[in-house]
């Protein structure tokens, strides 16, 4: 398409009406800029006009679009045979139909295919809009076969495997990979969690007055108490956050804060020893470092190589009544310091395929680990110079590669004096019963696949 084509198609995208799939489409637009999909998906719902339940149908099309974008591009290029030579837009807005069609249960199948149809007609004329909307109800009559991993399968495949990764929307280069990592039945339950939706889970602000209030509305409503210490202020909702209880109104006063489960666990199984400051060498939003100072440790520098990440800290300090920390826009590969009294948490910046459910668009580009790793490896090391003797430093990822985790750290202790003194991951074990609270039955969730660990220098 020329440029000139190109200009009056993106015309006409904006032109059309309001809708989930309008934002889920300006949203793939975004992401194909290189925002990541949580901050295009905000962009565009601030200049969409929607009401609150639009803005949540919006939101789960979005994220269910980038979940199953593989496995759905599978089953209409069953359905269409030429489907590849359709127009970027109509083959975008045919994938975010069917993946409302298959994952958004309480959506009206033929609103959506009429509605789909219409957008596409707007867009391209009635031709192709007719195509259109003979394929989608013919996945209609397709029934439930499409949810049963046999439909993904090829006379061509050379395993079992290659058709279980089209089931749960990985390419190819991820998931082998994972299958190197960890073994087949690991990686297959991890990649199966990944496709889930992921549980809400928030953190209550224990520094608030009130807050076991709090705690017991948010177990009145459905909340259950997160396993082991993060369950003292962490609670995650089987059935999504609840409706009857005000949640964004205690986010806004400071009473809760979002925070997924995965990351509630590892902080929880991480133990500073209490007196010596702590150094959060990349911070980003400011998430962990809230949660710490929340549960009373001193975090008193803030560090990252974002200054868009790090200026939430300040609003993030005065909304849950927090001193706000030292914050620096600073590397750590390069630190400004040339020694640390204290304790050390590291977040490291790595492929993040432990949290695909919640970050899919990580799925669109293949991962280049030895790039993380070579990252990884220098920031340890580089800290540990700095670190006095018998003082802690805390590593953290939200991926499942070894080459990231545990045969990293190993690494990059050899030659030190440091010491790995304990380990902690989630996420290639199946799906774990988390007690709820008040005498509540076991419960089954999906944990994002987290690692921490505990190094003294």
């Amino acid at each position: 398409m020329s440029l000139s084509g190109q200009n009056k198609m993106s015309v006409r995208i904006h032109r059309l009406r309001p809708s989930a799939r309008k934002v889920a489409l300006l949203t793939w637009e975004a992401v194909d800029r290189g925002v990541p999909l949580q901050a295009a998906l905000s962009q565009v719902l601030q200049s969409t006009a929607l009401p609150e339940e639009g803005r949540r149908q919006a939101t789960d099309l979005s994220y269910w679009t980038f979940r199953s974008m593989l496995r759905c591009t599978y089953v209409l290029q069953t359905l269409f045979p030429r489907f590849d030579k359709f127009p970027e837009p109509v083959r975008r807005l045919l994938v975010i139909a069917t993946a409302a069609l298959l994952f958004q249960e309480r959506a009206p199948q033929y609103a959506i295919v009429n509605e789909t149809v219409a957008d596409i007609s707007h867009l391209v004329g009635k031709g192709v809009a007719g195509a259109a909307n003979g394929g989608l109800r013919n996945l209609l009559r397709l029934g439930q076969s499409v949810h049963m991993e046999e439909f993904y399968r090829r006379d061509s495949d050379r395993d079992d495997y290659a058709a279980f990764l089209r089931f749960v929307s990985i390419p190819p280069s991820i998931g082998y990979l994972l299958r190197r990592e960890l073994g087949e039945e690991a990686a297959r339950t991890a990649l199966r969690q990944s496709f889930e939706r992921p549980v809400a889970a928030l953190r209550v602000n224990v520094t608030k007055s009130g807050w076991q209030d709090t705690m017991a509305l948010l177990l009145q409503a459905g909340g259950q108490l997160l396993p082991g210490r993060a369950g003292r202020r962490g609670l995650w909702f089987p059935e999504g956050l609840p409706t009857s209880v005000p949640v964004q109104e205690l986010i806004r006063s400071g009473r809760v804060s979002s925070q997924s489960a995965g990351s509630q666990l590892a902080l929880a199984h991480l133990d500073f020893p209490e007196g010596a400051p702590i150094w959060d060498v990349c911070a980003g939003f400011g998430g962990k470092t809230m949660a710490l100072l929340e549960d009373g440790y001193n975090v008193s520098l803030a560090t990252d190589i974002s200054w868009r990440r790090l200026s939430c800290l300040a609003g993030e300090s005065t909304r849950l009544g927090l001193n706000v920390p030292r914050v620096l826009l600073a590397d750590g590969t390069r630190p400004p310091l040339d020694s640390w009294p204290g304790h050390v948490l590291l977040d490291v910046p790595c492929s993040g395929l432990g949290v695909l459910g919640r970050r899919p668009d990580i799925k669109l580009r293949k991962p280049d680990i030895a790039a993380y790793t070579r990252v990884q490896k220098e920031l340890v090391q580089c800290l540990l110079r700095r670190m006095c003797k018998g003082r802690y430093l805390a590593y953290i990822t939200c991926t499942l590669t070894c080459q990231e985790n545990g045969l990293l750290l190993r690494e990059a202790l050899k030659g030190t004096e440091a010491c790995l003194m304990n380990e902690w991951s989630s996420g290639t074990e199946p799906l774990t019963a988390f007690h709820g609270g008040q005498g509540d039955s076991p419960r089954e969730f999906p944990v994002e696949s987290m690692y921490a660990a505990l190094v003294q220098v």
